[in-house]
């Protein structure tokens, strides 16, 4: 130990070297970091010496680029280099951050709960757009009609329908009443009934071409 060296804990040459904690702990196990005298922290440039020799040379750009994201140089601290598993090391350590962290927006900012509501404004109305478009296509398409034109069609026709039936008792009785054959009683009811459906069928024949025609204009 030299008379400038200085003894700094785990944690400390962590924060020079621009690692977590625990790969100093594997730096320790690999060697290369020098321990203090008792086996009591590190010499911190003695041990920043070692770790720039063992250092991978090709990784040496990670190491510039770590100086820069911390606005401190590097190379300042007599580190030469970084190596690949410092750089996964650091990497890593923003995936474990508290959960309960703030939330950063677009700018790497944290957000404030102003900011997180007008975020999900801007959410809510993109799929609240995209949503309207999907009906407006569906519409030129022909494959949507407006509710209230639906609603009208079906009240209309279910009520001359239901007329239609009630009215079957009265118009068919006379005629059955003085027909014998059992299947000129069928015909005539038959009749009468595929009457009534086919007046409901060109209802919604002329829907159709309703919608159609509004999809073509």
């Amino acid at each position: 130990m030299t008379e400038t060296d200085v003894t700094i804990t785990g944690k400390e040459l962590a924060e020079v070297i621009g690692c977590r904690p625990s790969y100093v702990v594997e730096l320790r196990k690999k060697g290369r970091v020098v321990v203090g005298e008792g086996g009591k922290g590190f010499l911190k440039a003695a041990s920043l010496a070692l770790y720039a020799q063992t250092a991978d040379p090709a990784y040496a750009g990670v190491a510039q680029r770590h100086a820069e994201a911390r606005g401190s140089a590097l190379a300042g601290e007599g580190v030469a280099g970084v190596d690949q598993e410092a750089d996964d090391d650091t990497d890593a350590d923003s995936d474990d951050e508290d959960e309960d962290a703030p939330r950063l927006g677009r700018t790497g900012r944290p957000m404030t709960p102003d900011s997180a509501r007008k975020a999900k404004a801007l959410a809510d109305k993109a799929e609240t757009d995209a949503q309207m478009a999907h009906i407006t296509l569906q519409k030129e398409l022909g494959l949507l009609l407006p509710r209230a034109d639906v609603e009208a069609f079906l009240a209309e026709h279910a009520t001359t329908f239901r007329g239609a039936m009630e009215r079957l008792a009265d118009v068919m009785a006379p005629q059955l009443a003085a027909t014998a054959d059992e299947a000129e009683c069928r015909r005539l009811v038959w009749d009468e009934v595929s009457h009534a459906l086919e007046e409901l069928s060109q209802g919604f024949r002329t829907l159709a071409a309703k919608a159609a025609e509004g999809a073509s204009s």
